[in-house]
């Protein structure tokens, strides 16, 4: 009788789990992004094997792709994606996606040289700084429309931070993990920076799934279940795998 029994929650266990998963196969997208996305030795970023692992664990079948954002927004919308596996929540996407719990936080760190002596606390800390800026990167309103600050255009973060060692920008403000990665990769130390205690903002990161996709709103209960119950661990893990703890 007691094998019967768990004969019986095995297989109900297993119909489950296929009537969720198994017969799907998920589109999931990501611009790169190091370290939340990307190909390395490691992985594929944070972000990636963090939903991923959370998808396949339901069940569900997963292709990957990494698209420019903009390509990422309309693909998804024509239906050609159905999981966006990091994106910020705003009352627009929500017209059109489903949002799962959080699952980590973006901090924008503030970055300057020491020899400045510097520490921000609020936005006005940043008056009469040279900020260097990035060029079409999402930094916000706050920050893109303080008038009080000089603006010093870059490419991207490496451009960034050496405008900041050669004394030709004071500050730059980045996200705390793309950050570390990008220091790493390019053997700087932080022995001539300093950065804030204090951070710019922090941003809930989350995956999104198409509103209209069939099953939406059990991809979204599955995504939720795993952070709720693996991703404070796996996070962790993660992100010492990644060399960023």
């Amino acid at each position: 009788m007691f094998s019967r029994i768990h004969l019986w929650i095995f297989l109900l266990s297993s119909l489950l789990i296929s009537s969720r998963g198994l017969a799907v196969t998920l589109q999931v997208a990501q611009t790169h992004w190091p370290p939340y996305i990307m190909s390395s030795k490691f992985g594929n970023g944070i972000a990636h094997d963090m939903v991923v692992d959370a998808l396949t664990k339901a069940g569900y079948a997963i292709t990957f792709n990494q698209k420019p954002w903009a390509r990422i927004l309309k693909e998804t919308l024509k239906g050609k994606n159905d999981v966006i596996v990091s994106i910020w929540k705003t009352p627009e996407r929500e017209e059109f996606y489903l949002f799962s719990k959080p699952y980590m936080l973006n901090r924008m760190a503030v970055i300057s040289r020491k020899d400045l002596e510097f520490e921000f606390n609020d936005i006005t800390s940043l008056k009469g700084k040279r900020v260097a800026l990035i060029n079409g990167y999402e930094y916000g309103s706050r920050l893109l429309e303080y008038q009080e600050m000089i603006k010093v255009d870059s490419i991207d973060l490496p451009n960034s931070l050496r405008l900041l060692l050669s004394k030709r920008a004071d500050v730059l403000i980045t996200d705390e993990a793309v950050g570390q990665w990008t220091m790493q990769e390019l053997n700087l130390s932080l022995d001539r920076l300093n950065v804030s205690a204090k951070y710019f903002d922090q941003t809930p990161l989350y995956a999104a799934v198409r509103r209209d996709h069939p099953h939406a709103e059990e991809i979204i209960e599955a995504l939720n279940d795993y952070f709720e119950h693996y991703g404070e661990a796996k996070l962790k893990e993660l992100k010492k795998r990644y060399g960023l703890e």
